[in-house]
């Protein structure tokens, strides 16, 4: 599944950014911008896969129409009947997990894929969400450089993403169990 850009409009601006940020704990979304009205939210046109809008904006329809002109697939979070209907739409209390599968359906959570990886690779994992490099964990693990590098190729893989950093959020969403214990 390849990477949907993804647009949070929100008319509280913290909100935005805080949708942005736990969004991007998805390996499958990558958030471009988080804004709060229509000046803000038409920078993205045409940039963005995806978009999140809250139908309490003012000009939500508005907003919705011309990201979905765009190319955006457009979820409305709210429950307001007199928007357009090209929108999907998620009440706003739905979760996380529901939000992020609207915007790229099909989308599977992988919270527990980090159980496929062997113990070495959940080691080397580990060691790379700490921040070390890969000749620090070659050091650490008492193994090569070229080593950890097929590992890490590996986990990438196992768990379907493009690089560390989508691994490492993957593994940290997921709460996995390997993630507070020792690497060694």
């Amino acid at each position: 599944m390849s990477v949907r850009t993804v647009l949070v409009v929100h008319r509280e601006p913290i909100a935005a950014e805080a949708l942005a940020s736990a969004l991007g704990r998805y390996p499958a979304l990558l958030p471009i911008g988080a804004a709060s009205s229509a000046p803000g939210a038409g920078r993205y046109v045409g940039r963005a896969d995806a978009a999140v809008v809250d139908d309490r904006l003012s000009d939500a329809d508005a907003i919705a129409r011309r990201l979905r002109r765009g190319g955006a697939r457009v979820v409305l979070i709210g429950d307001r009947g007199d928007l357009d209907d090209g929108s999907v739409r998620v009440p706003v209390d739905a979760t996380l997990a529901r939000l992020a599968s609207a915007l790229v359906p099909g989308l599977v959570p992988r919270a527990h894929a980090t159980g496929s990886l062997s113990r070495r690779e959940e080691q080397v994992l580990g060691l790379a969400a700490r921040g070390l490099a890969g000749k620090q964990i070659a050091s650490h693990l008492g193994i090569s450089p070229k080593t950890v590098e097929r590992h890490k190729s590996r986990i990438f893989r196992k768990l379907g993403v493009p690089n560390q950093a989508a691994a490492v959020a993957l593994a940290a969403a997921g709460g996995s169990v390997w993630w507070s214990h020792s690497s060694t």
